[in-house]
């Protein structure tokens, strides 16, 4: 009892097993999906999206209509509140069922945040999951879609929450497991850190390397000993990530998209680009943005 009456603090410790509290921690904390874009679609026969791999993670949530959906050669019907999540690089493809004439869906492209950490959205159990509260997830796609092109800033962060929403519902339920790699070396951090601060400047792995103070060849073995990549391909990642979300989001010159992102060079950017995602940064901002 006290001033306010008969009210107890629960500290619910017991409410999650650790496993799952610490997977729950690890969402909240390191799971920091970049969205590109958000859409959603009216679709008629003969629509169909043949078999296809992107280089983003893609979430497709319908909304009416029966719509066929494959992820890695596995067959689903999706009806109202259905979603699927697969992860860059997966094989999938949808369309229409059989004897639906016409559907809609919600569309929405992401990246990975940490380009040196796991990819949060290949952690979930099955790629096709239902949400828990199915009208208020599709009211919350309804408003984040009417307010991207006034407001595409606070599209996207709304969209991000909501990934992340359905990734710790998932965890409740023990369908997704997600763990930060546990690194052994401190300078490793030190040296994403530098990356993230500075990928914008004209900075090199030896700049990397004496940050941390080791020579460039200790460097990059210990470095790929403990990422799993090479800290040039890391740099170069980290600036095309940059790069697709500035053509997600702005109508910025391709030559400013690549100073921004750390490229010298307009032509070399857009070769980079293009090896990495599959498209030109122009086709790739079309594509992105449903035009």
């Amino acid at each position: 009892m006290n001033e306010f009456g008969d009210e107890r603090k629960l500290k619910l410790e017991g409410l999650l097993d650790p496993e799952t509290a610490e997977t729950a921690a690890r969402i909240i904390l390191d799971a920091e999906p970049i969205v590109l874009g958000i859409t959603f679609w009216n679709c008629f026969r003969p629509w169909d999206v043949p078999e296809r791999r992107i280089c983003d993670n893609f979430f497709f949530l319908t909304v009416s209509g029966e719509e066929r959906v494959t992820v890695n050669g596995e067959e689903r019907i999706l009806r109202r509140g259905d979603a699927m999540i697969v992860p860059e690089f997966i094989p999938h493809s949808f369309g229409l069922a059989d004897g639906c004439g016409a559907s809609q869906h919600f569309i929405a492209h992401a990246l990975t945040g940490d380009v040196a950490g796991a990819n949060p959205f290949g952690c979930f159990a099955s790629p096709f999951l239902h949400p828990e509260h199915t009208e208020a997830v599709l009211t919350r796609l309804e408003t984040i879609v009417a307010v991207r092109n006034t407001s595409p800033d606070a599209a996207q962060s709304a969209m991000k929450q909501l990934f992340k929403e359905l990734m710790l519902e998932e965890a409740r339920a023990g369908r997704f497991r997600f763990s930060v790699p546990r690194r052994n070396d401190g300078r490793i951090a030190l040296a994403l850190a530098y990356i993230n601060a500075n990928f914008a400047g004209s900075i090199a792995v030896a700049d990397i390397a004496a940050h941390v103070r080791l020579g460039e060849v200790q460097f990059r073995k210990l470095f790929r000993r403990e990422v799993g990549m090479s800290p040039a391909a890391c740099l170069q990642r980290t600036r095309l990530v940059h790069a697709a979300r500035l053509l997600a989001r702005y109508d910025l010159p391709l030559a400013e998209v690549a100073e921004q992102s750390g490229f010298s060079n307009e032509c070399y950017f857009s070769t980079a680009f293009r090896a990495a995602f599959a498209r030109t940064p122009g086709q790739y901002r079309r594509y992105i943005r449903g035009r």
